[in-house]
């Protein structure tokens, strides 16, 4: 029987009493790759942020209606730090507060843990892709990065966390198609093998499909479409 890492049923959410999205109903198992397209003011980040409690820090007045279950469990059982080692959500924003860290520092921060010896990651950081960008180990600062090596880094945070749920808010809409594939290919070796679930926002639906195994495709705050990638296709 497969097992739901994610179950979302009736779900709304209201800031001052204005809808932020409404009735979102889906379901993702472990090892399975969601991808939730829409274009911007859809009303995805808002969504992606209310299953690790982070609309919370973006409204002054927040008020859900309907349940979410995460790993079995109801989301608002949680408490706040449990439910974020639970589900991990990286957006944009990640990238320039990554600049002002060394990686040992960033990866201390991300993981609320004590590192072992640098040596000690060294076959998980080739695998990651990351090991040849880290001339100094720990102390390598993360403003050399680029966009492809910043997102990598994160997906190793993602690793070393061991969260269920890794949620990409459109950070990887900023790689071209080579370094999509690179990603592509880590994602599914050493991220959504793990146990995982995956969910990829994104504004451009098409570069996605061969990795989804959910698509969902939201419209000013409602899910216009929910199914297999290929039927979407079709109705377009």
């Amino acid at each position: 029987m497969e097992k739901k890492n994610l179950e979302v049923i009736n779900f709304s959410a209201y800031s001052n009493n204005i809808p932020l999205f409404e009735n979102i109903n889906f379901s993702l198992n472990t090892g399975e790759i969601m991808v939730l397209y829409g274009p911007r003011g859809s009303s995805k980040s808002a969504l992606l942020r209310s299953f690790a409690r982070l609309n919370e820090e973006v409204y002054n007045d927040i008020r859900y209606v309907g349940s979410v279950n995460i790993c079995g469990k109801d989301l608002f059982e949680y408490d706040v730090k449990d439910l974020r080692s639970k589900v991990l959500y990286i957006d944009t924003n990640f990238f320039e507060a990554l600049d002002y860290l060394t990686f040992g520092e960033f990866l201390e921060l991300a993981t609320d843990e004590e590192l072992l010896s640098f040596d000690s990651y060294l076959s998980i950081l080739d695998d990651f892709g990351i090991l040849k960008s880290l001339p100094n180990g720990f102390e390598t600062r993360l403003s050399s990065f680029y966009v492809l090596e910043k997102i990598l880094t994160l997906l190793f945070v993602s690793y070393l966390k061991n969260s269920q749920i890794v949620i990409l808010d459109c950070i990887l809409d900023h790689l071209d198609d080579d370094h999509l594939q690179v990603v592509s290919k880590i994602l599914k070796q050493n991220v959504v093998s793990n146990e995982k679930s995956l969910i990829i926002a994104t504004r451009f639906f098409k570069r996605f499909l061969p990795l989804s195994d959910l698509l969902i495709s939201m419209k000013n705050g409602k899910i216009e479409f929910e199914g297999k990638p290929k039927d979407y296709t079709i109705v377009r």
